[in-house]
């Protein structure tokens, strides 16, 4: 059950921001759909958030705008951006859905099911930790809200193994009105492009980050970097990053 913050002990608490890539429509939309969390720790989040005012300074852009990444164009200035957050005390849990895969779900559920996949991991982080989870999740319109996103979770619960005791607070916010919000914008958008183009220069995106991505003894296949629906072969352009995270390190060029 989501507690809304009924805690009787002050618990350990982290803040995470989801926002979402691409187009979940069903053969109509892009074939990759994201969704990314980026957690951090509350008392660390100001700290944080301050590399994105650090980002716009570094790319001439006025404080008080939104920093989205598919305005920024130039690929040494994305590189900057990915390479802010390795620096960045955050984790992220990426959930990519293969929407040519999908069978049994209309195009409105999507978001929704899919969702139940980050909120999965988000739990077993914090559990993991001890700890309890805020999250803020990027409004998308009318149809996003707090109480649907939870019904459809609560009702198809026999499918997700998530902790709502680890919830304390779930928030519908415009990306604009949370920096943070925006930096998970471009951590999604990242991954998103770099499978896109599914070459060596964007998947760098990536490589950039695998450090912040979340993971269990060692291993973030299924943890930072989850691929749905998984009774299918994991697409060539997703295996072939992996394999470049895992092994290429030395065709890396200086940036």
């Amino acid at each position: 059950m989501i507690s809304v913050g009924n805690q009787a002990l002050k618990q350990k608490e982290y803040n995470v921001y989801v926002d979402e890539s691409g187009d979940e429509g069903i053969k109509r939309g892009s074939k990759y759909f994201i969704l990314t969390a980026l957690i951090v720790d509350k008392e660390k989040d100001l700290e944080v958030s301050k590399n994105v005012d650090e980002i716009k300074n570094k790319l001439n852009i006025d404080i008080k705008s939104q920093l989205h990444w598919k305005n920024i164009k130039g690929y040494r200035k994305k590189l900057m951006i990915t390479k802010t957050v390795e620096e960045s005390d955050v984790t992220l849990i990426n959930i990519i859905i293969d929407t040519d895969e999908i069978l049994f779900l209309t195009t409105t559920d999507i978001y929704y099911h899919f969702s139940g996949y980050l909120f999965e991991r988000i739990s077993w982080f914090v559990r993991d930790r001890k700890a309890v989870a805020n999250i803020n999740i990027s409004s998308r319109g009318e149809n996003l809200t707090k109480k649907n996103l939870v019904h459809f979770l609560k009702k198809n619960h026999r499918e997700f193994k998530i902790d709502y005791h680890r919830i304390n607070d779930i928030k519908i916010i415009a990306n604009a009105k949370r920096k943070m919000l925006q930096l998970a914008d471009s951590c999604c958008s990242a991954l998103g492009q770099a499978i896109k183009y599914a070459d060596t220069k964007h998947y760098k995106y990536i490589y950039h980050l695998k450090s912040k991505l979340y993971m269990y003894k060692g291993n973030y296949i299924s943890y930072g970097i989850k691929y749905v629906p998984s009774n299918v072969e994991l697409p060539l352009e997703i295996s072939n990053l992996i394999d470049f995270l895992d092994n290429k390190k030395s065709e890396l060029s200086p940036d």
